[in-house]
């Protein structure tokens, strides 16, 4: 067998699939594990981001003990996302295959995330002994520094184990029957199916998994050794109960994931049975990353009060802008007492640099100007020719006019502001200005995401094109684009309105923008930037994983792609939307994905001219220029007019 054809037999045809069969081929038995597999994966999602906005949000819990707990919350949420998502769509759909490099990019990262996990738990059984035993140097002893080598030292480590895993399974050959015998692709499973002798690979796999495991278990053992020899030397029974109780979260955690792990790869796999590792498998893939921050909250003190302090919080900004609130209870009400409601904003703009005043007009004049001539252009176009009519170009027709939309709700009022004294904006326009922004830059952002997913099917599913990306299914994109646009739109405007302002409040910003609105508060915007930064953060998560896994498989076909001109022409008809996507989130994210307090108004001034007005110009061109259909049609559109 040649090394660079790991898959292929000498009397066989190369392997270029796997056919998962998970829990059966009856339809009526994958109903079951859809659902549970869909229930299970959710409240992990929801707990571990939960847990890890809580731990980066309260400034309480930047310790060790809790950086360390949020990687792995962190990994939890990575190697369940890379099994449940996959799983759960072959469960409903009659397609079960799963790429040759699909499944060996699935090995790797559940090898990877699996193998760091266990030495993210044996560093914070090391970081509790060192606590407990040494707490006068636990603040050298575990220092940041420390801290991020610790982890740093665990992926690596589980790069390694991965990396060695993939190679010695993925060299296997793979003939007659596909069909592995499981949800995902486990080493297990790939081993019963090669038709080759697997003696060194249950060899090398019982060998680096049994080490990994005493390894990092004989560090635990040890460490919880001088913790216990530390507590019973304690003469306080208060004492040991409050050190034994910082202790309890981490040794059900460590005792539920290295049980099922052990029992899964320590083992020759001659002793297990099919069943029995799916069974296992469910538990250490869905289970203990669902149970994690359960088990890490509910029994800890200080998750507990983040959470309540949190949930305080918002609660209390509720009970502030309902009418029957008691407004006496307000903590800054002695500085509110004479603060007359608020009927306009000033908009500063540029208003420090007077010199430029001009020069700008004329910027954002030509910018704008060249905005609704191109993004007008291309609607035009794309609605004429009946040879656009696809999908490819109804959500390019969609970016154009949502482009137009989003910058002719900034533009204008800023044009007016360059050359009047009254630079303000009334409340109700401001809110107006803020939710209708937020909804259409929301939706450009879920947009980007389904051209991404349309690419996707036309390149790896050609045949299935005209199907799954029909009428209906691309209006219904857009409506879920919009959708998702309009509830940020209203929950980020609904939380930056309910703050308090004083007398005629200056915002620092040449529209009404999110952090120059929550600047120009009088009151504490705490809840505020942490709903803007997880709002912001799991939209560009959810977008940007959309559009990089609809990248991968995109990039694995054209590699198969035997043919330069094929690879070509389907790069080329991805070149210009992967160029606004990072144009746009690259922007997008600079501005929303971070803390207010580490941006400054000059910085996000610059920025917000980019994404709100240059953007918006450039997408035309970047889709018209590098794009032979749109040329080919403007090229008829002229045509007609000379004719005429």
């Amino acid at each position: 067998m040649s090394a660079a054809e790991p898959g292929r037999d000498a009397n066989h045809t190369a392997v270029t699939e796997f056919i998962l069969l998970g829990f059966g081929r009856g339809p009526g038995l994958q109903v079951v594990p859809f659902v549970m597999f869909l229930v299970i994966y959710i409240i992990t999602v929801l707990g571990n981001t939960i847990l890890i906005l809580t731990i980066t949000a309260d400034s309480r819990l930047h310790t060790p003990m809790y950086f360390l707990l949020k990687n792995l919350s962190l990994l939890d949420l990575c190697y369940s996302s890379f099994i449940a998502p996959r799983a759960m769509v072959s469960f409903l759909t009659d397609t079960k295959t799963i790429s040759y490099r699909g499944c060996a990019t699935q090995f790797f990262f559940f090898a990877l995330f699996v193998t760091t996990e266990v030495f993210i738990l044996s560093a914070m059984a090391y970081d509790r002994y060192t606590a407990i035993c040494n707490p006068l140097l636990y603040t050298t002893t575990m220092s940041k520094p420390v801290c991020i080598q610790l982890v740093v030292g665990s992926y690596l480590c589980g790069s390694v184990n991965a990396m060695v895993q993939t190679s010695f399974t993925f060299t296997l050959r793979f003939c007659g029957s596909h069909e592995i015998d499981h949800f995902f692709c486990d080493a297990l499973p790939l081993l019963h199916l090669s038709c080759t002798d697997t003696y060194i690979n249950q060899m090398v796999m019982f060998a680096l998994s049994g080490s990994i495991i005493v390894g990092t278990a004989l560090i635990i053992l040890v460490s919880y050794a001088y913790i216990i020899s530390a507590v019973l030397q304690t003469h306080s029974a208060a004492g040991r109960n409050k050190t034994f109780s910082t202790c309890t979260s981490h040794i059900v955690a460590v005792s539920l994931f290295y049980g099922t792990v052990s029992f899964m790869y320590a083992q020759p796999s001659s002793l297990s049975s099919p069943d029995q590792g799916k069974v296992v498998s469910v538990f250490y893939t869905l289970v203990i990353p669902m149970l994690n921050p359960f088990i890490y909250s509910l029994r800890n003190k200080d998750v507990k009060e983040a959470l309540r302090r949190t949930i305080g919080c918002i609660m209390e900004r509720i009970l502030q802008v309902l009418p029957t609130a008691n407004h006496s209870g307000w903590t800054q009400a002695t500085a509110m007492e004479n603060c007359t409601a608020v009927a306009e904003f000033i908009l500063e703009g540029f208003r420090d640099h007077p010199e430029l005043q001009i020069v700008l007009f004329v910027v954002f004049l030509v910018l704008y100007v060249t905005t609704l001539v191109g993004n007008s252009g291309m609607i035009a176009i794309i609605s004429a020719d009946t040879h656009l009519h696809t999908p490819m170009y109804f959500f390019l027709r969609n970016l154009s006019f949502l482009d137009l939309c989003y910058s002719s709700v900034i533009a204008p009022k800023a044009l007016a502001n360059f050359f009047t004294q009254n630079q303000t904006i009334s409340y109700r326009g401001c809110v107006a200005q803020l939710l209708l922004f937020s909804l259409f830059i929301t939706t450009e952002g879920f947009l980007l995401a389904a051209m991404a997913y349309d690419r996707f099917i036309a390149i790896c599913y050609p045949l299935l094109y005209p199907v799954m990306m029909s009428r209906k299914s691309c209006q219904h994109l857009v409506a879920a684009s919009y959708a998702c646009g309009c509830a940020n739109g209203m929950i980020q405007t609904s939380f930056s309105f309910r703050l308090r302002f004083c007398g005629s409040s200056q915002i620092n910003h040449f529209f009404c923008d999110i952090p120059a609105v929550m600047k120009a508060s009088v009151t504490d915007t705490y809840v505020n930037e942490v709903v803007m930064f997880a709002l912001c953060n799991v939209i560009i998560v959810i977008t940007t994983v959309a559009i990089f896994t609809s990248y991968a498989y995109i990039l694995c076909t054209i590699l198969k792609t035997s043919s330069a001109e094929g690879r070509y022409k389907a790069f080329s008809t991805c070149a210009s939307h992967m160029m606004a996507v990072s144009l746009f989130y690259g922007t997008v994210f600079f501005i929303y994905a971070q803390p207010a307090a580490i941006s400054t108004p000059n910085q996000s001034k610059m920025v917000s001219v980019f994404y709100t007005l240059v953007i918006p110009m450039l997408n035309p061109f970047i889709y018209s220029l590098r794009n032979k259909d749109v040329k080919e049609a403007l090229g008829r559109m002229m045509g007609k007019k000379r004719l005429f």
